[in-house]
């Protein structure tokens, strides 16, 4: 399993934002001398807060603070540079920090600050960064979802917590064990050896998956997944 398909499969047991960070300090970012994630949302007004963050002695002082945008775009801060577009590279001249966007649909709703133990050499910035930018797309898209907050009650499916059958408006623990694995692109052989079910078992459920979500294929049913935030 890749580490991508990892970290998609870790975010479906709702992490907090705070704990997204420390896992990418800790344990996803490792090897790429990282020691200071800090994250946050753009809103609609101009203003910023702080989602998440690892590693840094102020974190407390940051905590659910909204800073307008006349604020914080007057800061001289080598992030607020490069997310301002005063600096055109998403490297701090120090070259200790980098900087990635979340999007939206293609449009930036936040920003993901890296920091580094040590300086990242030239040669090497180009594959840092790819890590950092491969794990903020499905940290984009969690934190899109959740800012949505679209309920699943609202199409009228009801999420049950045993494996019985759950005919067509509802989804059972089982369903949605395989639901979770069509969003992380997983075969119905794959899906069976990993939760010891059966491949008719699988196809049984996953027809009924379709059922409940007004879906024809595993494509739909796993965007269908994402967007009412189901897994």
């Amino acid at each position: 399993m890749s580490q991508i398909r990892k970290f998609i499969e870790w975010l479906s047991f709702h992490p907090t934002s705070d704990e997204i960070a420390r896992a990418l300090v800790t344990d996803y970012l490792v090897d790429d001398g990282v020691c200071c994630i800090r994250f946050g949302r753009i809103q609609s007004d101009d203003s910023a807060m702080v989602l998440g963050q690892y590693g840094y002695a102020d974190a407390a002082d940051w905590k659910d603070k909204i800073v307008p945008g006349a604020e914080w775009r007057a800061w001289s801060m080598p992030e607020i540079d490069i997310i301002t577009g005063k600096n055109k590279s998403k490297w701090a001249p120090n070259s200790k920090m980098c900087v990635v966007s979340l999007r939206d649909r293609g449009v930036i709703q936040g920003n993901v600050v890296v920091e580094f133990m040590n300086p990242v050499s030239d040669s090497d910035k180009a594959r840092v960064l790819g890590n950092v930018e491969d794990l903020c797309v499905p940290i984009a898209l969690y934190l899109s979802f959740q800012n949505r907050a679209v309920g699943s009650s609202i199409a009228g499916i009801n999420v049950i917590n045993d494996s019985r059958d759950s005919g067509s408006g509802q989804l059972s623990a089982r369903q949605l064990s395989i639901l979770r694995g069509m969003v992380e692109g997983k075969t119905n052989h794959e899906l069976a050896t990993e939760l010891g079910f059966s491949v008719s078992t699988i196809r049984h459920e996953t027809m009924r998956i379709y059922q409940a979500l007004a879906v024809s294929d595993r494509k739909e049913a796993a965007k269908k997944a994402l967007t009412l935030s189901l897994v």
